[in-house]
């Protein structure tokens, strides 16, 4: 009987050291990231990143990071206000960074950059605003072949203008 107990206590030793922990399934998902990285380039993992940052719609069959949110226009940075569909390179805490970022889009080719404002107070530098859908994707794909600021995850992608109910 007693050796029964005892070879019940070591198999329940046994089987309580092999359980998988939280710790175990990080390091084999950090793992698989690195081998999935192997061999690509610091470009390739900013698009995986990117790719993966900013919430997709499929548009006529293709992929496009849409995101919808209310906003207002910064009035003494544009004309007009912002149309439904805005291509956003960057969002920033301060107006100062926010009117570089502008500044730059329009000396590189964006002259109707300008900035918009959301609920929580973020400037959010804008290249370009259309009212066409099939437009704002034509002047991303345009911005992400050839940017005049650097853009980096989860940017460009096109801001839907939503309105306050």
């Amino acid at each position: 009987m007693r050796k029964l107990l005892i070879c019940i206590a070591v198999l329940g030793v046994i089987a309580t050291g092999c359980r998988t922990t939280e710790k175990n399934y990080r390091e084999a998902y950090e793992k698989a990231l690195e081998k999935r990285d192997e061999g690509l380039t610091e470009e390739e993992r900013l698009a995986i990143a990117r790719e993966q940052a900013t919430p997709k719609s499929v548009y006529r069959g293709d992929s496009i990071p849409l995101k919808a949110m209310w906003v207002n226009t910064v009035a003494e940075t544009s004309k007009t206000a912002a149309l439904e569909y805005n291509i956003v390179t960057g969002t920033f805490k301060q107006q100062f960074n926010a009117n570089s970022a502008m500044r730059r889009l329009r000396e590189g080719g964006y002259p109707d950059a300008f900035l918009l404002i959301d609920a929580d107070k973020n400037f959010i530098v804008t290249a370009t605003t259309t009212s066409s859908l099939d437009t704002a994707v034509s002047r991303l794909r345009a911005l992400e072949a050839s940017s005049p600021v650097p853009l980096r995850p989860p940017y460009p992608f096109i801001l839907r203008k939503a309105s306050r109910r």
